[in-house]
């Protein structure tokens, strides 16, 4: 360390020396200060999504027509009715039923969540998808559990060959109430 009055070995002083460092400390903070802002203001950006003045229902997305994208909600149940395979009803139709018929063959992309109105302490509750093509036996195609604390199994998507006439079924089990306002289902084929 240099002491006052004294040279350092590049030949300035050692005060000369630190005024310097302390400057380049202060343009650093400033520096990171700026990135710091930078990276706030685009976090909220991605959290707060702003509504244009033209949407009306934040709720309902707009599909353009012709694709191939097909959402179904979960029709309402009665507490005393509770079934084993859940009741969907395809957006804007009146018509429930618990099998979902795939219209044409191909590749899709199955996509659900399946949320509980209420959950039994210590109850864990598996939701299975199944396929059963043309009146054939029924196979899995993926499982969601509901285990501990948790009231949702998540957004749980697979992409699966499909046929026409298949029928999909999800069943849960053990018997549970759904939340209708967050249990989806939704196919989009590619």
């Amino acid at each position: 360390m240099c002491e006052p009055g004294k040279q350092c070995y590049e030949g300035e002083s050692c005060g000369a020396r630190l005024d310097h460092l302390k400057r380049l400390v202060w343009v650093l903070m400033i520096w990171v200060s700026i990135l710091s802002l930078g990276l706030g203001a685009s976090i909220t950006l991605h959290i707060f999504r702003f509504q244009g003045p033209e949407t009306k229902n934040p709720t309902t997305a707009s599909v353009p027509s012709g694709s191939n994208f097909t959402y179904y909600n979960l029709a309402h149940t009665n507490v005393e009715k509770d079934e084993l395979k859940l009741q969907w009803r395809k957006r804007n139709s009146e018509k429930k039923d618990t099998g979902i018929v795939i219209e044409e063959d191909g590749n899709y992309f199955l996509f659900f969540r399946a949320t509980l109105a209420s959950r039994r302490h210590g109850v864990n509750y598996t939701i299975t998808v199944e396929k059963r093509p043309n009146g054939n036996k029924s196979t899995n195609i993926t499982d969601g559990h509901i285990n501990g604390t948790e009231n949702s199994t998540g957004f749980i998507g697979i992409g699966v060959l499909l046929t026409e006439n298949t029928v999909i079924n999800v069943i849960c089990t053990p018997e549970a109430l759904f939340d209708v306002r967050n249990t989806y289902f939704g196919l989009i084929r590619f």
